[in-house]
């Protein structure tokens, strides 16, 4: 699909939102949480980002992206070059994350990871099921989407920068996931694997799902040929 941008925004430091709507005679794809789009620059380069609106309102597709200056390049150019009233080429949604049935749910999301979370909250806190999230982050002002988070808060949401918090304790986070709980992770892989990791360990009722920025590496891999 070729969709208009009809707004970018900081969402912090180095976060910037773009809000995506269809032109006309196109009708946007439903999607779950967790999904997201194949994004196609005007450079040529080819990025995924995580679907982080509302999966109820399909009159516009939101994705968040942030800045990293020593990557490939495709955040640079979308902070620097897209502006209102551009266009993008799409592909998808496409979900690798799915937001599966559970009987209550955990979130734990460092920075940028909160973008495959936020929809997921918003189903839960839509739907009355119990749910809670820890977001962690270096400093507030990295984190993105605080406002909107707040909203949803009600006692469930734990913001914990490390400039004021220190280090997370995460294996008594993820303690407090109940028997049976899906629990749900995304930000900087060792956080991943802590999680992963205290989670298997002390909820053998549960599932675990995480998503990361970039493949595992290959260790002790040997070349072959096909």
């Amino acid at each position: 699909m070729t969709l208009d941008v009809k707004s970018v925004r900081f969402e912090c430091d180095d976060v910037l939102s773009v809000t995506l709507t269809p032109r006309e005679g196109i009708t946007l794809p439903s999607w779950i949480p967790g999904a997201h789009l194949d994004v196609f620059l005007p450079s040529g380069r080819q990025r995924q980002y995580s679907l982080c609106g509302d999966p109820d309102d399909l009159t516009s597709y939101r994705i968040a992206v942030r800045r990293i200056d020593e990557g490939g390049g495709g955040s640079r150019e979308i902070h620097e070059s897209l502006k209102p009233g551009m266009v993008v080429d799409v592909r998808g949604p496409r979900n690798a994350f799915p937001f599966v049935a559970a009987p209550s749910y955990l979130f734990v999301a460092g920075g940028i990871g909160i973008t495959p979370l936020l929809p997921m909250v918003q189903c839960c806190h839509r739907r009355g099921i119990p749910w809670r999230l820890d977001y962690l982050g270096r400093t507030r002002t990295a984190m993105p989407f605080l406002h909107e988070i707040e909203e949803y808060s009600s006692g469930r949401v734990t913001i914990r920068p490390d400039d004021e918090s220190g280090p997370p304790d995460v294996e008594t986070l993820v303690s407090a996931a109940k028997p049976g709980a899906a629990v749900y992770t995304c930000g900087p892989a060792p956080l991943m694997n802590m999680v992963r990791a205290a989670a298997f360990a002390g909820n053998p009722t549960g599932s675990v799902h995480s998503e990361r920025f970039s493949p595992l590496p290959v260790i002790d891999g040997n070349q072959f040929t096909v």
